[in-house]
């Protein structure tokens, strides 16, 4: 694996796994570690390790990307999922989200809505704005569940992932939905696939089996997981 001439021949790359390796004899090598990579000489005066950004340039270039292999979730799931999210903002004016598992074995989705509470900002003229939604990931899944995303509501803003739900979501894995213009039928939709903190655009279809208009009749059970704060000029309070 000797370079002498390096603009000819390839050199080489090592990988150091043991605090112990013997050096390496070629005259130039990259040796990546833990920290980093270096690029190493062994001249006839000198033994150098160098941090280097310089990649081997006989690599071939590579780009981040994601095969979505996600079993799709039912048009009668979202539509009961649009249909709680316009309660609440018809009752509240915010936010609220839904937490997806998925169960391998049984091969089917199963929607969670978790203890939740918004906060909306009240002018002193009396109309709200839906500021944000604050909850804890679930710390009791059903037997046999996965945790694989949530999907959430941007009230009547546009479905997009805000500066928050991206410093939210860089370090949970999974796919992360948002519902926007629910003052609109159809809303908004807006899918991304967050993987090791690189975020991918997903496409309605390839997650969601369709949808034709939100369910008017939502369980009790998810609304009242639901507490809203409302802030204001002079005040704080809570409704409920």
């Amino acid at each position: 694996m000797g370079s002498k001439n390096p603009a000819m021949e390839k050199i080489p790359l090592y990988l150091k796994t043991d605090p112990k390796m013997p050096r390496p004899q070629d005259q130039e090598y990259y040796l990546l570690a833990q920290d980093g990579l270096y690029f190493c000489r062994n001249h006839p005066f000198f033994k150098s390790d160098v941090p280097t950004e310089r990649l081997p340039r006989w690599l071939e270039e590579h780009k981040s990307k994601c095969e979505f292999r996600f079993p799709k979730l039912g048009q009668a799931a979202l539509e009961f999922i649009v249909g709680f999210f316009d309660r609440i903002y018809e009752w509240y004016g915010s936010e609220a989200i839904v937490f997806l598992l998925w169960n391998p074995q049984k091969k089917r989705h199963r929607l969670l809505v978790p203890e939740q509470e918004a906060t909306v900002w009240q002018s002193v003229a009396g109309p709200r704005s839906a500021q944000d939604v604050r909850y804890e990931l679930p710390k009791l899944i059903p037997p046999g569940y996965i945790l694989v995303g949530d999907i959430h509501s941007h009230a009547d803003h546009t479905a997009h992932s805000s500066w928050t739900d991206q410093k939210d979501e860089r370090h949970r894995d999974g796919l992360h939905g948002v519902v926007g213009r629910i003052d609109q039928e159809p809303p908004d939709f807006h899918l991304e696939l967050v993987v090791d903190g690189q975020r991918f655009r997903v496409d309605f279809d390839l997650f969601f089996e369709g949808y034709e208009k939100r369910r008017r009749i939502v369980p009790r059970a998810w609304t009242d997981k639901v507490k809203v704060k409302v802030e204001g000029p002079w005040w704080t309070s809570s409704p409920r």
